[in-house]
């Protein structure tokens, strides 16, 4: 059975906003946003951050950009003050950083922001330009309509999440923890999905993600004439051992948020569609993905050596060494080499129980009665994991409503953003902010 929450009204202060003028702010500024190139390697993140801060200081709302050692590098915290606070403040952030676009793949330029049938396109308008500009708006939108607060609110732009977070989170964190200090926060990591379930709409909020661990296998060999090949070359021996690792079969099993998020699309039917998409299949197994690939400099030449990386996400509860130990029994040859680089951050969850999970269900239901919110983890990483590290209850919700194609731009060619979605997930994120922060 089927379990739905109660039926909500939209906050009465979001209920007051001029819906209409926002949808087309928040497309020109995430327009604008993408058109600033931050992707990696270079991950430049100083005029992302300038144009954040203009935004915000144009309404009278302050903000303070960090260095970092990197000088293109930056992270930037704005704050709006509760008069007088009876908790820690809400945490809404966000990543500035994108990954890398090749522009001839591409319909628009990467970096263009081009706006067309009502998209946004462009690197990072999934991922996660578009979760910046609905927070950046909330604030915005607190700001002009002069709403109490319990609570102060703050919203963190960073750099870095896209390799890992050295500079971004993690420095954040570790240096200036005591200018944020939350007692919850809003990241991304889960999305509103439609088309998956028999249940209906969906919004996925993550609660928790998988751990990451990267395995990087090398053989080496004696070099030789392309005309004489031997079984034991580097190539041939490291394609025999990749070949065992993808051809076992992962072991599926619940983990408790997804065991939780089964329970309320109705039980076994809910866990045979998860297992059907690519997009939530990684939710029941751990998961090893080929990446990388490298070895030989001439066609006629069988090289001394031969690597493949492989970036393995692992469920929350997945012992990391023996999942290693595993992987290098299936392998069961003693001449491949195995570098492996651990998680960063130790994995934790966050409570189903808690204020802002509840705010964020019906800022949810507010604004799409018909859809689901639920529990869940997210399959990749985010920034959260900083947090959920030291006990704050970190929650990852880009608040849309995505089909399986529009996930594809996630990482992929042509990501885009609806209109009508970071409409809708700018509602949501002003929404649930008045549940948690306001008065």
């Amino acid at each position: 059975m089927v379990i739905r929450p109660a039926a909500q009204p939209p906050h009465p202060i979001a209920a007051r906003v001029n819906w209409d003028a926002i949808k087309d702010e928040a497309a020109q500024t995430l327009s604008a946003y993408v058109k600033l190139d931050s992707s990696h390697p270079k991950g430049r993140t100083v005029d992302t951050a300038k144009l954040l801060a203009d935004r915000l200081a144009s309404e009278g709302i302050e903000s303070k950009v960090y260095p970092t050692p990197d000088p293109e590098k930056v992270n930037l915290v704005a704050r709006i003050n509760a008069k007088n606070p009876v908790g820690k403040p809400l945490l809404l952030s966000s990543h500035m950083d994108v990954v890398q676009a090749v522009a001839s793949d591409w319909t628009f330029d990467p970096y263009s922001g081009e706006i067309s049938d009502g998209y946004i396109y462009g690197r990072g308008t999934l991922d996660d330009k578009g979760m910046g500009i609905m927070e950046l708006i909330t604030m915005l939108l607190l700001k002009r309509h002069n709403v109490e607060l319990d609570r102060d609110v703050i919203m963190l732009a960073t750099c870095d999440e896209e390799i890992g977070s050295p500079l971004g989170a993690q420095f954040m964190v570790e240096n200036h923890f005591a200018d944020l200090d939350p007692a919850f926060m809003l990241d991304e990591g889960g999305s509103g999905a439609t088309g998956f379930f028999s249940a209906g709409d969906v919004f996925q909020i993550t609660v928790g993600e998988k751990k990451i661990c990267r395995i990087t296998m090398t053989a080496r060999a004696e070099p030789g004439h392309g005309s004489q090949p031997w079984d034991d070359s580097a190539t041939h021996r490291l394609i025999r051992a990749v070949s065992r690792v993808l051809a076992a079969a992962p072991e599926d099993r619940e983990c408790a948020p997804v065991a939780e998020m089964i329970r309320r699309l109705g039980g076994e039917t809910a866990r045979e569609e998860i297992a059907a998409f690519r997009a939530t299949r990684p939710l029941l197994h751990d998961t090893i993905a080929l990446t990388m690939m490298s070895g030989g400099y001439k066609i006629n030449i069988i090289p001394e050596k031969a690597s493949m990386s492989f970036d393995c996400r692992l469920l929350p509860d997945t012992d990391a060494t023996a999942f290693v130990s595993n992987v290098q029994q299936i392998v069961n040859d003693a001449e491949i080499e195995f570098d492996v680089d651990w998680p960063d951050a130790a994995p934790s969850m966050a409570p189903v129980a808690n204020p802002l999970f509840e705010a964020i269900e019906q800022a949810c239901m507010a604004h799409m009665p018909a859809a689901l919110p639920v529990p869940t983890i997210c399959v990749g990483g985010t920034d959260a994991r900083f947090f959920r590290q030291l006990g704050i209850p970190a929650y990852g919700l880009v608040p849309g409503m995505f089909t399986g194609e529009d996930m594809k731009g996630y990482h992929g060619i042509d990501e885009r953003l609806s209109a009508e979605n970071l409409l809708l997930g700018t509602k949501i994120v002003f929404d649930l902010t008045l549940r948690a922060a306001g008065r």
